[in-house]
């Protein structure tokens, strides 16, 4: 009888305590994956979240970057995490897409707390300033003029960037041929040095815009970049392709909505913030803010788009 008498004195104790655990919520540091190098657009972008948001919630955010797996080391690391909302990782559109490609110990939908979409990246179909392609449409002509003729770099097979020219390819009846870097930078300097002819990248090209040393044929969103207002997007060439790669913070499953409430109420505060937006608009990202609730929708449907785009992939790439 003592023994039921304690254990339910224990289950009663623990049912208190989580009320007052997320009231009391946050009292020591959280931490913050970036599932990317350090230096990169989205590490700098996470950083300038995590002192911003960490102001908000009266603790500070310390960051840890967690390389590999084409960005889901993250999202991984939530399968071993308390869901306590002291670990939380940043999640890139890929989360949902290599477990298509790869397979993955996660499941994006039941693995995972979709706290809040944050942003997302502009992408851009890119030649140098020297190039005979002064359009779209004359790289297009081009490349069914003189199939496989036209090398294209990205930061690597299966990104954004290497689907979105599959799908352009297929939809202009265009062949080109892809050849994948380790990272924007380095197909940015193999296109300037003459290996590759086009580069499909992020915000890494803008300077090289500004500097006259790079042509942007086509943005890949699903509006105009307002970083390049007058570059029209694939979808306004006439091409059904649309790549925005959203990226926002999740946590474990089983998160308690109060603390939820809080880490969102920090970040949607932090993306009202004119020197976070400032910073955004410099690294050429677009803010694209969801709530817990809209982004876990957003999330369900991203996993079944991005089935769907890779398969689709893979019987193109077949023929």
């Amino acid at each position: 009888m003592k023994k039921i008498l304690a254990a339910g004195m224990v289950a009663l104790a623990a049912a208190g305590s989580a009320p007052a655990l997320a009231q009391d919520f946050p009292n020591h540091p959280i931490r913050l994956i970036i599932p990317y190098s350090a230096g990169g657009v989205t590490d700098v972008v996470g950083r300038a979240l995590a002192e911003q948001s960490g102001k908000r919630l009266g603790q500070t955010v310390v960051v840890e970057n967690k390389t590999g797996a084409n960005g889901t080391l993250g999202a991984t690391q939530m399968l071993n995490t308390a869901p306590d909302g002291y670990t939380v990782t940043m999640v890139p559109i890929g989360i949902f897409r290599m477990p298509h490609i790869t397979g993955t110990r996660y499941d994006p939908i039941k693995d995972l707390t979709y706290i809040s979409m944050i942003a997302g990246y502009n992408y851009y179909v890119a030649v140098g300033a020297n190039s005979p392609w002064k359009t779209l449409d004359d790289l297009v002509a081009y490349a069914k003029s003189k199939p496989d003729a036209i090398s294209y770099g990205t930061p690597g097979a299966y990104s954004s960037q290497h689907i979105a020219m599959v799908q352009l390819g297929e939809a202009a009846q265009a062949k080109w041929t892809h050849v994948p870097y380790k990272g924007d930078a380095d197909a940015l300097s193999a296109m300037l040095g003459g290996h590759i002819q086009v580069l499909v990248g992020a915000s890494t090209i803008l300077p090289y815009v500004a500097s006259g040393k790079v042509r942007i044929l086509a943005s890949l969103g699903d509006k105009r970049s307002p970083d390049l207002p007058d570059v029209p997007t694939l979808k306004e060439a006439g091409y059904p392709v649309v790549h925005t790669s959203p990226f926002g913070i999740a946590g474990p499953k089983g998160m308690d909505p109060d603390v939820i409430a809080k880490l969102d109420g920090a970040f949607r505060a932090t993306l009202k913030d004119e020197a976070f937006l400032a910073l955004l608009r410099q690294s050429g990202v677009s803010p694209q803010y969801m709530d817990s609730a809209t982004y876990t929708k957003a999330a369900e449907a991203s996993a079944d788009t991005e089935r769907e785009v890779i398969k689709k992939l893979g019987n193109i790439m077949n023929k």
